[in-house]
């Protein structure tokens, strides 16, 4: 435009335009704030981060394909604005810090047998902020309080107490002066917490939503793709691991949680680079049937700075025919360590302290914490165990610590028992997760959350 480069002008500009439209209603912060590291979300060996590469292919594959459609393109169900007062393409998710006060959920309407009411360890609540009741874009649909329909998903991270908070058909009751959901599941960021048998989430399958978005953040970030992606397909046949729940029970369609992987032969290598990293995330980690809803949509994240112009076409040269289904409810293989190890000694080490700031905050009550020991305390990748010395730091509880490999369930013989004001230690050997991650699980079992130290002295190879 002519004149611009004079200042009287631009000023002019300015304020003509700030006169000709009003200010923008105030609403979630965009770009969304960084999640806490370490990322993806959720320990290495959670499902969402599980490589399904070499995973044995379904007996019933070119089935399932054929019951989506072999032509059904696939389509990016995130992007931006859609051009409307609240729509938004997508969905949003918001982080939070632990000092967030949290709102009491009525779920009477929906769930209430499946739902948590609040977080492990903590008072019943979810951290909404105050805003959320009126301004837009907190709430998937982008109405402000969540309006009257749709599936109104609300995702809260807990930045500092580690723990995701996600609801479903979520709205205000202005009348009733409360938040009402039809469920809400609540996941420590450092544990595997999976939904009980037959429970739901605010997600069909009773998984966590978050952790299977496309971001903008790792699309465009320096790293690869770490994790699965969330995806729907319009009718649904029970379920399978990973998830709980079922939505469906149509004959020949694929079950809540059964995966889907991109073909290793499919050439990616024409496509810009953040695409390619999509697609060779589908490669690695695949796509997990999560909901019903139109076939092939692959679900991510609200964020102004996608360009759909690329995404779009991009996707649409994708269809269900280049991929294939993984063996239904499969999990990586266990390992069993047979013959003699040896034990290299270290100087003692400390692998986790919840006391400190920086650290991840204390065990909640029933709750697990997974750790990564290889590749810290000069402990190496190939360690099968690891000798520890662990400590209860002042519990105001009574129970017991029970530490175990991190890609198993915690047993029930406990490690370290401790009385309620007493710093309890006991020396133990674990053995570490036999996919290879190098982790191992704690489990609190006790009514209160619990400071716990571990200390590192050793490893076996």
């Amino acid at each position: 435009m002519r004149g611009m480069d004079d200042p009287r002008s631009l000023w002019l500009a300015v304020a003509l335009s700030a006169l000709m439209c009003p200010p923008a209603a105030a609403q979630a912060p965009q770009p969304p704030a960084p999640l806490p590291s370490p990322l993806p979300l959720f320990p290495p060996d959670n499902w969402w981060n599980t490589d399904i590469s070499a995973a044995p292919l379904d007996s019933n594959s070119a089935g399932f394909i054929g019951f989506i459609g072999g032509a059904t393109k696939l389509h990016p169900d995130f992007g931006g604005d859609d051009g409307t007062a609240y729509g938004v393409y997508g969905m949003i998710y918001a982080v939070v810090p632990g000092t967030q006060p949290l709102e009491i959920v009525d779920f009477s309407e929906g769930y209430p047998d499946e739902s948590d009411f609040g977080a492990p360890g903590r008072p019943p609540g979810y951290p909404i902020p105050v805003g959320a009741r009126t301004e837009p874009k907190w709430i998937e649909g982008g109405q402000p309080g969540g309006g009257s329909s749709g599936d109104r998903h609300m995702l809260l991270v807990d930045k500092d107490q580690r723990i995701l908070y996600e609801l479903y058909a979520t709205r205000w009751d202005p009348v009733a002066s409360r938040w009402k959901a039809d469920s809400g599941a609540v996941f420590v960021l450092d544990a595997n917490g999976r939904r009980p048998e037959g429970w739901t989430s605010a997600d069909a399958a009773g998984l966590a939503i978050l952790p299977g978005l496309v971001r903008y953040d790792e699309v465009f970030g320096p790293d690869p793709i770490r994790h699965a992606f969330r995806f729907t397909v319009q009718s649904t046949n029970g379920y399978v691991y990973p998830a709980s729940h079922r939505a469906g029970s149509t004959s020949g369609a694929l079950p809540m949680g059964a995966r889907l992987r991109l073909k290793a032969s499919k050439n990616i290598g024409s496509y810009p680079t953040p695409v390619q990293k999509i697609f060779q995330a589908m490669k690695t980690y695949g796509l997990i049937v999560a909901d019903n809803g139109s076939n092939m949509y692959i679900t991510g994240a609200y964020d102004t700075r996608w360009d759909n112009d690329v995404l779009n076409p991009a996707f649409a040269s994708l269809s269900a025919s280049d991929f294939e289904v993984v063996e239904r409810g499969w999990k990586p293989p266990v390992s069993v360590v047979t013959g003699p190890t040896d034990f290299y000694t270290l100087t003692p080490c400390r692998l986790l302290d919840t006391r400190l700031a920086t650290g991840a905050p204390a065990v909640p009550a029933g709750g697990d914490r997974v750790v990564t020991a290889t590749g810290r305390c000069e402990i190496p990748a190939g360690a099968k165990a690891i000798s520890l010395n662990a400590t209860a730091v002042t519990p105001s509880a009574a129970g017991h610590l029970r530490l175990f490999p991190g890609d198993e369930t915690a047993p029930n013989a406990s490690t370290l028992n401790f009385a309620a004001g007493q710093t309890r230690a006991n020396n133990a050997i674990v053995m570490l997760a036999s996919s290879g991650s190098g982790t191992f699980g704690v489990r609190n079992a006790a009514p209160a959350s619990v400071h716990v130290v571990i200390d590192v002295n050793g490893y076996f190879q």
